[in-house]
């Protein structure tokens, strides 16, 4: 909302700035040194005048002769405000906010509100404590306006309206009424309101310029006209070109252009292009042409002169910070990103991007920190609430904040299936499956031909023993979608899967027959010839899909395995061999999947002769299985305790195969089995940092400081895996254990799960029965670890436990 000078009467920067001079003394200590008193009275003179920038000058002036007095930082930030300069207003105000609220809090306020940040705004004028009658109304209009932003018009409206009712002649709070009034399109009562309140009170260019603006809406163009000239004429002469004259001028100039007077309208249209960068604006549209035709290195080679001529443009950086992180140079993107990212009113996109730079970065809690905050500043965004929500739900113990973000966003688009199924996903790993269904049920029903929803649908289904609903699913699908291949290729995978393979091989096979290249109904019909015992079938049907995506190694994987069923190693190579001569572009992935199986044969030299050509990273797959190659390599060197090779060919596999958590491990194993475990947690630190806590580094750091009786960050540890994990039996077991005296009810209840998904294990069985002797429950222990021993009746420890538990009875 613009900050308006009425004609006659002092700006209200000036009031304020008087209001502000008894201040001068007390942030000082001491009486009014009259130093900065000629800078300021000038600074009045000047503004009084329209000479802002004189005025800015003089002011700051005055802050280099008293450098803290926190009143002249206030009152520089009351001129910036003056003229729209919001964004200086708030660097200027926010280090001086926690030492000095009651002096700066209400103008940052003022300031995030201008930039529309009204998140900030609110929890910035929580801060303030306004004590005299002008600056509670302050208060209220900056209260207002945020509530504008974020609540929307017709909660502000009456915010507005009870403010004008009680001070009639404030401009801003009339500007707020019909602010809202044209935003809720009631442009009569627009109208009227400013027509009421020009009546009473001085003209006035904001208020002229929303009526003129009500009468475009009304579509009373001469009105509107005669309006927007009243309002050109009437302001204030001022050095500077501030923004009320360019949305007046602009709008003027739409009006003029619409009624046909191309003429006049061009006179305004030259004075706001004279006031318009044009080499800046050429430069912007040459850059966005030059990222449509797909040229980014121009682009951003635009984009980075632009930066160097205008350094502190956030628009820029953000532009440039999407583009490069988009194009490869992440981490620069990264930082250009979150460096001028505002949560609060950057767009959505800039913020998508930034995000996925972040989480590409491994530095998920940041991009969910700033999904908070954007979520919270617009809370009905439903782009935001989707990416929150995904997000959230991925990271451990955010769970229920992705669960409230994505069900808000359901909400407001329920036809939204795919979020439907990001919250399934959720509840099916949670074994809520119920809600699961709930969801999964409502996404059908809306949009039942979402092929990937409706196939997570019926395998939950089937899954959790709902047959009935399956068939009403399968039926519904064939009868309302029987000309769609993917509806029938649904249909016949859950026949196949509720036992009905005849029926399901018949419509696969004719799915094969009318679609040839459809690979998803031969890799359907392959696996379930493979389920009915015809591994040749599966075969042949594997090797179709193969050919279909030649470069995908997928299918021929798959067909290898099968056909490894019913054959020997020998003859499986001799039979990709064969494949590489009948089906030449399967040629290339049948020599890696052999070189694969050489590896697991250990005929590493042979798999090298194969692999070093394709170590390269234009050939990715041959790459990352060079990678294991490497890997085993180094395995066997540690095994001939040549460490130093090991440890070197690991590093060479780790560079590879960034992404493998089991070669990330393996310095650490090859450091274990040389006795060096403090080098192997080191080792292990590392692999979780870059594999953001992996579940499986995590357990290994955990049971090598079990090991090492470091028991306390191991039990952390442990508590982290149980966390994601829910149904890790070990670490349930070994934290457990861990805490079988210190914290025996939490151990009895980790041990009485781990039990229960192990009900066979004898060492789960013997942790729990021992942590309920130590509670005292004898008579459990007793009969849960006889069960054990007679599962293993040579293990020394659980006869001894029994013993014990005997004889404490």
């Amino acid at each position: 909302m613009s900050i308006t000078v009425p004609k006659k009467k002092l700006p209200r920067l000036i009031l304020l700035g008087s209001l502000m001079l008894p201040l001068l003394s007390a942030c000082n200590n001491g009486p009014d040194t009259s130093e900065a008193l000629p800078h300021l009275s000038r600074a009045d003179t000047y503004a009084e005048q329209g000479q802002y920038r004189s005025a800015i000058l003089e002011i700051r002036n005055a802050i280099q002769t008293e450098p803290d007095n926190v009143a002249h930082i206030a009152r520089l930030a009351e001129m910036y405000l003056q003229v729209s300069a919001n964004k200086q207003a708030t660097d200027l105000l926010e280090p001086w906010l926690k030492d000095a609220p009651q002096v700066v809090a209400l103008p940052l306020a003022r300031a995030y509100v201008e930039q529309r940040k009204h998140l900030s705004a609110m929890e910035t004028l929580a801060l303030a404590t306004p004590e005299t009658d002008s600056k509670k109304l302050e208060a209220a209009l900056i209260k207002a306006e945020a509530l504008r932003l974020s609540s929307g018009p017709d909660e502000a409206l009456a915010a507005f309206q009870d403010i004008s009712n009680n001070n009639p002649a404030n401009v801003e709070a009339i500007t707020g009424v019909l602010q809202s009034q044209l935003q809720l399109r009631n442009s009569s009562a627009a109208l009227a309101a400013a027509n009421d309140w020009l009546a009473s009170n001085e003209t006035t260019p904001a208020i002229l310029h929303l009526k003129g603006a009500a009468q475009y809406q009304l579509d009373d163009l001469e009105s509107a006209t005669a309006t927007l000239t009243d309002a050109v004429t009437g302001l204030p002469t001022s050095d500077m070109f501030l923004p009320l004259r360019g949305e007046i001028l602009t709008l003027l100039a739409r009006v003029l252009t619409e009624q046909g007077k191309i003429t006049e309208a061009q006179v305004y249209s030259r004075i706001l292009a004279e006031r318009t960068d044009s080499g800046s604006r050429e430069q912007s549209e040459a850059a966005i042409s030059a990222i449509r035709a797909g040229n980014f290195d121009e682009a951003k080679t635009i984009l980075r002169d632009m930066r160097k001529i205008d350094p502190d443009n956030e628009q820029l950086a953000l532009m440039l910070g999407t583009l490069t992180a988009g194009t490869g140079e992440l981490k620069e993107g990264a930082e250009l990103l979150s460096e001028n990212l505002d949560p609060e009113t950057s767009p959505t996109r800039f913020i998508r991007a930034s995000t996925m730079a972040q989480i590409d970065l491994g530095k998920r809690e940041e991009a969910l920190a700033t999904l908070d905050r954007a979520v919270k500043a617009r809370s009905d965004d439903n782009d935001l609430l989707a990416m929150h929500g995904i997000l959230a739900l991925s990271m451990p113990g955010q769970e229920a904040a992705g669960v409230t973000s994505l069900s808000k966003a359901i909400s407001n688009e329920p036809e939204r299936t795919r979020l439907r199924v990001a919250l399934a996903r959720h509840y099916i790993n949670s074994q809520q499956t119920d809600q699961a269904l709930s969801q999964l049920r409502t996404a059908f029903t809306t949009q039942p031909a979402d092929w990937a929803s409706t196939a997570i649908y019926l395998s939950l289904l089937i899954d959790s023993g709902e047959t009935r609903e399956a068939e009403d699913v399968r039926d519904s699908l064939i009868n309302g979608y029987g000309n769609q291949p993917q509806a029938l290729l649904l249909a016949a995978i859950a026949d196949g899967r509720m036992g009905n393979s005849d029926l399901a091989i018949i419509r696969l096979e004719q799915l094969a027959v009318d679609n040839p290249d459809m690979q998803p109904a031969r890799l359907a019909l392959a696996n379930l010839y493979a389920s009915v015992n015809s591994p040749d079938k599966a075969v042949e049907q594997f090797l179709a899909a193969a050919v279909i995506t030649p470069n995908v190694i997928g299918p021929l994987q798959q067909a290898t395995q099968t056909y490894g069923t019913i054959h020997n190693v020998e003859e499986v190579q001799q039979w990709l061999s064969t494949v590489a001569d009948t089906h030449p572009p399967l040629a290339p992935n049948s020599s890696l999947l052999s070189a694969l199986i050489d590896i697991q044969q250990g005929n590493l030299e042979q798999a090298r002769t194969i692999l070093e050509p394709m170590a390269n990273e234009d050939n990715p797959i041959g790459y990352r299985a060079y990678g294991q190659l490497l890997a085993a390599e180094a395995v066997i060197s540690a095994q001939a305790e040549d460490y130093s090779t090991a440890l070197a060919k690991a590093a060479e596999a780790i560079t590879i195969q960034p992404d493998s958590v089991s070669i990330a491990l393996l310095p650490a194993r090859i450091l274990i089995t040389q006795g060096k475990n403090a080098e192997a947690l080191e080792a292990l630190q590392a692999a979780a940092e870059t594999h953001n806590n992996h579940v499986t580094i995590l357990m290994a750091q955990a049971d090598l400081q079990m090991n090492q009786q470091q028991n306390q960050p191991a039990i952390e540890l442990y508590e982290q895996v149980v966390t994601a994990q829910p149904n890790n039996v070990v670490a349930l077991n070994n934290l457990a254990w861990l805490l079988r005296e210190q914290n025996n009810s939490r151990a009895i209840e980790l041990a009485g799960r781990a039990s229960k998904l192990a009900p066979n294990a004898p060492d789960i069985l013997d942790t729990h029965g021992w942590v309920l002797h130590l509670g005292g429950d004898h008579e459990q222990a007793k009969v849960i670890i006889e069960k054990a021993l007679a599962l293993a009746p040579e293990n020394a420890e659980i006869q001894t436990h029994l013993k014990t538990i005997k004889a404490a009875m």
